[in-house]
């Protein structure tokens, strides 16, 4: 009963913003056929962003209530007249699309609970301090810093941790598996749109979930050619676990943490253009749904509300990627460039100031709103604040060279290194003529953000050129690349579909045999994943025992209270405070000493006013320290125990401790 009482007011929420959304995408954007997903996805994204602008007015849970409320409210009020005219056409849905969403949603929420790779020991952590109402976050490792995320998706796996009741890791993979379901979900209805054709719908959704690059066309080579590959190449981030050299590598399991039961092969995988279905990171997928959303709607565009509502999910899409958002302007800016100078004088078309519009007000809310972009703006006008935030952005030139967070850089004057990063990169580089013919056909009807969106692919050649040094990594010069695999990958299906119409059959059977091999890879993992289904797993730095004190004590503790824990990630998912131990993802070294000498007055002193452990931490304390938590400034707040082996006779345990009086 308890449960269901929690429910109803959760319910009441999620049908808040489902229901806006679905009057907006009516009224506003004039979408029948279309409406229940595109409704969807606009109540996702519109309640996510006014979500995270209402958090820096008001505590969580509030903002989320009002986000969703102010969707239902803007949708009411574009819709009032439609649904005293017409209430029944206008809250009808397509049975099949919905029944299609729910599976996916199933499935992708099945192998999500299978599943804890990539950065969820970032993300499960940043989840619940959020949940707790740090939004914008900090770092849940150091309070003191700003965190500059894209953490949009984020903002809803908080959602449904503290509305909700679910746990941070089962409240991420359900965030993923909606955001992803709704992508392959409009990726059908955009092609089905561009071609009239359900067949290229199906075929689109499948393209764009699964397509991704081929590394493991390096298999094929003769042996000496690849050891020769393998040679001009240094493996990077999970590449170096996983093998001495990229040879060995293609025939080994990837080495990542939390890959479920089976292990997925490193030949599959890809450092760049990994497939939206292994899109498993804090990101997920947000970045090429709304990209998806934008490209749909600014067709539509038409009077006010619709500029409304386009600049606040472009604005969103700031919170999802700083560089996929910030392309798109000078792209836009070149193509008024290229008008001025066919048209011999400086002016600003008509049809180009519902563009400008958009795109301004959408520029000024992502230097204000949080995440990434805002930490940059605030760093340049405010250099002295820059020390606060967690995030630092270098960038230098560098040799023309595909980057892969598996393989590194693969120079293109080096022909080894070209072949791997060709393969590495995917077929759908092949996309990017149709894709270039496109964006002029749509400069010349003026559709400037269609253009724009193209020309953002062209632009994304240019990151080959770049190097970026920051404290995210140089594997996040991948990033730069985004734009180069995501906007074609958007486009292959319905245009490749158009131009082989009229076409040859061999011209169609080689199209046929270029899409299937960009999504093999994709569907080897696919099958791996598969398996994770039956083995759904707690994070890796956590048991059943953590989940009953999370259970317990989740929140609860006081709003600045900092828990000292062996695992620190551990500490701050079960009660979503911070936790002051790593710097740039490194554990400090103050943090190293108290953990060999956790005596209760040091630990107080560096501003931890708990402790958090279980039995192995406390067999590894000396007797000395461990008869120091006898002192009575200690204070047991909770225990819980568990079991060990069948022939171990101690009980394993978890236990609590305010040391908050230990001066």
């Amino acid at each position: 009963m308890t449960k269901l009482l929690t429910l109803i007011p959760f319910a009441l929420w999620a049908a808040a913003w489902m229901l806006g959304g679905q009057f907006i995408a009516h009224q506003v954007f004039r979408l029948r056929r279309e409406r229940l997903i595109v409704g969807l996805a606009l109540g996702f994204v519109l309640q996510l962003w006014l979500s995270n602008l209402m958090s820096h007015l008001m505590p969580v849970p509030y903002s989320f209530w009002v986000g969703a409320a102010l969707v239902l409210v803007f949708g009411l009020a574009v819709a009032w007249k439609s649904l005293l005219r017409d209430w029944h056409s206008l809250l009808t849905f397509s049975l099949p699309q919905a029944l299609v969403l729910l599976f996916l949603f199933y499935v992708f929420f099945s192998i999500g609970r299978g599943l804890n790779i990539f950065d969820d020991f970032q993300n499960i952590p940043l989840t619940s301090i959020m949940a707790a109402g740090d939004i914008p976050p900090h770092f849940p490792f150091d309070p003191s810093l700003r965190f500059g995320y894209h953490y949009l998706l984020l903002i809803f796996s908080a959602q449904l941790t503290r509305l909700g009741d679910l746990f941070p890791w089962t409240a991420m993979d359900a965030a993923r598996a909606l955001a992803l379901s709704l992508l392959v979900m409009l990726a059908y209805l955009w092609t089905r749109r561009m071609t009239r054709s359900r067949i290229a719908g199906c075929l689109g959704a499948f393209f764009v979930a699964f397509s991704g690059g081929a590394r493991w066309l390096l298999l094929l080579l003769p042996a000496a050619l690849t050891q020769k590959i393998s040679e001009h190449i240094s493996l990077l981030g999970s590449g170096i676990p996983t093998a001495p050299d990229l040879a060995q590598a293609l025939i080994s399991p990837w080495a990542i943490e939390g890959g479920g039961p089976f292990p997925f092969p490193f030949a599959f995988a890809n450092g760049v253009n990994s497939p939206a279905a292994m899109t498993l990171g804090g990101i997920g997928v947000m970045g090429p749904l709304i990209l998806l959303l934008l490209i749909m709607l600014f067709r539509r565009l038409r009077g006010l509300t619709g500029g409304i509502v386009l600049a606040a999910i472009l604005a969103a899409y700031a919170l999802t990627g700083e560089y996929t958002f910030l392309i798109v302007y000078p792209s836009v800016g070149l193509l008024l460039l290229i008008e001025w100078i066919r048209a011999r004088r400086i002016h600003l078309p008509r049809s180009f100031l519902p563009t400008l519009g958009v795109g301004s007000v959408a520029l000024v809310f992502a230097l204000v709103q949080g995440g990434v972009l805002t930490e940059i703006a605030r760093g340049m006008l405010f250099p002295a604040a820059d020390a606060g935030s967690f995030h630092t952005f270098n960038f230098a030139p560098g040799v023309p060279a595909f980057v892969s967070a598996h393989l590194g850089f693969m120079s293109l004057l080096d022909p080894y290194q070209l072949i791997a990063g060709l393969f590495e990169m995917g077929p759908v580089l092949l996309a990017l003529p149709l894709l270039f013919i496109w964006g002029r056909k749509m400069f010349r009807a003026q559709q400037w953000w269609e253009a724009g969106v193209a020309v953002s692919a062209g632009a994304g050649l240019f990151s080959l050129f770049v190097k970026y040094t920051g404290t995210a990594g140089v594997s996040a010069t991948t990033r730069l690349m985004v734009t180069l695999v995501l906007v074609p990958t958007l486009y292959a299906v319905p245009l490749v579909w158009i131009w082989l119409r009229k076409r040859s059959e061999s011209l169609k059977l080689t199209g046929l045999s270029l899409g299937l091999i960009s999504i093999f890879g994709g569907l080897v993992f696919l099958g791996v994943q598969l398996i994770a289904i039956q083995n759904p797993i707690l994070p890796y730095f956590m048991n059943e025992m953590d989940v009953r004190m999370e259970n317990r004590h989740w929140n609860l503790l006081p709003r600045d209270a900092m828990v000292f824990d062996a695992d620190p990630r551990r500490a701050v998912t079960v009660f979503g405070r911070g936790s002051n131990s790593m710097s740039a993802w490194v554990l400090t070294p103050e943090w190293n000493q108290l953990m060999g000498n956790p005596e209760p007055q040091l630990l107080n002193a560096a501003g931890f006013d708990y402790i958090y452990f279980g039995t192995e931490y406390w067999e590894e304390i000396s007797p000395e320290v461990q008869y120091l938590y006898q002192d009575a400034c200690v204070k047991l707040v909770d225990e819980v125990q568990g079991t060990r082996a069948p022939d171990d006779y101690r009980k394993d345990f978890r236990r609590l401790l305010d040391i908050s009086a230990c001066q």
